[in-house]
């Protein structure tokens, strides 16, 4: 059993498939302590897989769950949405495992999706927050990268995908040095509607001691007042594997359903994330299998060799072996 302290994840998940066993082997090989897995659906039959798995907290968002979300000092402005909006229970699940994990000894709380994984240096986490520790911060923000998934159908994406985008801050360092490069981004049609399909502005980690802080969106934590004391990282990624596999991509979506254009009725979501998000949600809503595929192949997989080399040379893709070699021992 891995010693107490150190780095815990909460995540908030429905229908995991492929995604759950190798969420759960990379980040018990990385050193975390604890995996918080609560799951939006209690009878999603992949809890019964995940409870008693060595360091994995399997939670059901029964009626039991759901009524302690009335002890997060979020509730008064999250309660009225928990059924519409997805991030208003990712919200109080992350509070609520926030007091979870300080009383079980743990130092430090990562907040991510099942489709992401943490990415230290030499793959150990543990080291990582360890050092984070000694220092003054209290919220750690880590980049992230999204994949780029090179065929189109991937059973198990963790263990498949190794090519991703460059964080977008990179990206506009790269560019602005290289007038033609800029220009052929904003020529592509992949890339010329925004370098990500979805988010680009990290994840973050809280330090359990620290008095008063709450997540403070789906991703970040901070006080009301804004006094966080933060440092953002430079050696750690959260990979995004976002729509890796067709498959993937038209079930996430048919999931989600007719969502609106804004979040909470009130957040433009494509002035906050970019046209991908709603473009997808409208394509697979179509149900036009053609139209899915060529949307997909468009903006999401990249089959073609010679531009996947392409932007690699240019320093916009990075190949990160790392998850699948330890997910695919030979």
């Amino acid at each position: 059993m891995p010693p107490k302290g150190g780095p815990v994840i909460v995540t908030t998940l429905r229908g995991a498939g492929a995604f759950l066993d190798d969420f759960i082997a990379w980040h018990t090989a990385a050193g975390f302590g604890r995996l918080y897995l609560v799951f939006d659906d209690p009878a999603d039959p992949d809890r019964a897989r995940a409870a008693g798995r060595p360091g994995v907290e399997a939670i059901a968002c029964d009626d039991d769950w759901r009524a302690r979300w009335r002890e997060s000092p979020l509730f008064p402005d999250l309660g009225s949405s928990v059924e519409t909006e997805v991030m208003a229970r990712q919200l109080l699940n992350a509070s609520l495992v926030a007091d979870m994990a300080r009383r079980d000894g743990f130092d430090w709380l990562l907040h991510i999706d099942i489709d992401e994984l943490f990415h230290a240096p030499g793959g150990d986490a543990r080291a990582l927050f360890d050092a984070l520790t000694r220092r003054d911060a209290e919220v750690i923000a880590f980049p992230n990268m999204e994949a780029v998934p090179e065929h189109e159908t991937t059973d198990r994406p963790f263990a498949d995908v190794a090519l991703f985008k460059v964080p977008v801050e990179h990206m506009r360092r790269i560019a602005s040095a290289d007038p033609a490069l800029a220009d052929a981004l904003r020529r592509s049609p992949r890339f010329g509607a925004g370098f990500f399909n979805l988010y680009s502005n990290g994840k973050s980690a809280v330090r359990l001691a620290a008095p008063g802080l709450q997540p403070f969106g789906v991703h970040d934590f901070d006080r009301p007042d804004g006094s966080a004391r933060r440092l953002r990282a430079a050696d750690a990624v959260v990979l995004h594997y976002a729509c890796c596999g067709l498959e993937t991509f038209r079930a996430k979506y048919a999931l989600l359903g007719r969502f609106a254009d804004r979040w909470w009725n009130r957040y433009d979501i494509t002035a906050a994330i970019g046209p991908f998000h709603l473009q997808a949600r409208d394509v697979v809503m179509s149900g036009d299998p053609r139209a899915i595929a060529d949307f997909y192949h468009a903006r999401v997989a990249m089959t073609d060799p010679a531009e996947a080399a392409f932007w690699e040379g240019a320093g916009l893709l990075r190949r990160l072996p790392g998850p699948s070699r330890l997910l695919n021992p030979s």
